[in-house]
């Protein structure tokens, strides 16, 4: 048997791959504008569609520029038609269609991805609100994993996105409340690109991405984009017990200088 990747390790991971018999835990996937996370989800979508027995659900407020490069495997290729995607325009129209996902779609769904909360956060009258929303989406997950069951040890994952800068203001509050939903988090850090040119188009975008969930030590790898939008996943070494991303929990970026954000407009 092949041994597993570094990629598909943390893509396993971020769909909620747990021991047999426990439910998957839902994932919260945050950081800052240019972090990659759109590209992390699509790639997550991909893997879970190309190798579960339901159907993926995608929404976002919009589609996506363009669909980040991976490999041209014919597996990949043909998991893309197992993705339904959805983008509801505002808040509410989101909020009802949460709510009648368990009665409008026929199947099974092996994933719900909601990528880019915070931009309908932007029309949410309230942080109860948004409660309401990941709990709509909880309770999706909960009845398709409950239909998935009849068929199979596994059930339906829930994986939601929020750009977030780690600064206070109204969007650290909305975070307060959503994050109890999710005992599973992953973080992302940009860090300083490399340059591998004279010419700045050739810049390699660097993330790290820290795994924190309930029982396990963190676990921490680098996100390689190039600029063809290409991406490259390694393991990173443990950090010491007394490190940030080290013991679940501690899963919020540090105001380091470990990791300096870089800023810029692509997600």
């Amino acid at each position: 048997m092949s041994a597993v990747t570094p990629e598909r390790q943390l893509l396993l991971l971020l769909l909620g791959a747990v021991p047999a018999g426990l439910r998957p835990r839902p994932r919260l996937l945050i950081g800052p504008a240019g972090s990659g996370r759109s590209a992390l989800l699509f790639r997550a979508a991909l893997v879970a569609a190309s190798s579960s027995p339901g159907r993926v659900l995608f929404l976002a407020p919009r589609p996506l520029e363009r669909l980040p490069a991976g490999d041209s495997s014919r597996a990949e290729a043909g998991a893309i038609q197992r993705i339904h995607f959805l983008y509801p325009p505002s808040f509410q129209e989101l909020l009802q269609l949460a709510a009648s996902l368990h009665e409008t779609l026929s199947g099974t769904l092996s994933l719900v991805v909601l990528d880019g909360l915070e931009e309908y956060l932007g029309s949410c009258s309230s942080p109860s609100m948004a409660a309401q929303l990941v709990a709509l989406l909880l309770d999706t997950a909960n009845h398709f994993s409950q239909k998935l069951t009849m068929e199979s040890a596994v059930g339906c994952h829930l994986i939601i996105s929020m750009r977030f800068s780690g600064e206070a203001g109204e969007q650290a509050e909305y975070l307060s409340v959503i994050e109890r939903y999710f005992p599973a988090q992953c973080w992302l850090h940009p860090v300083a690109g490399e340059n591998a040119g004279s010419d700045s188009q050739d810049i390699t975008k660097l993330i790290r991405a820290c795994l924190s969930q309930p029982w396990t030590k963190d676990q921490e790898w680098l996100l390689r984009f190039d600029p063809q939008g290409g991406m490259k996943i390694s393991l990173l070494p443990c950090k010491c017990e007394d490190d940030a991303c080290t013991v679940s929990g501690n899963n919020r970026p540090p105001e380091a200088e470990a990791h300096p954000i870089v800023p810029s407009s692509q997600s």
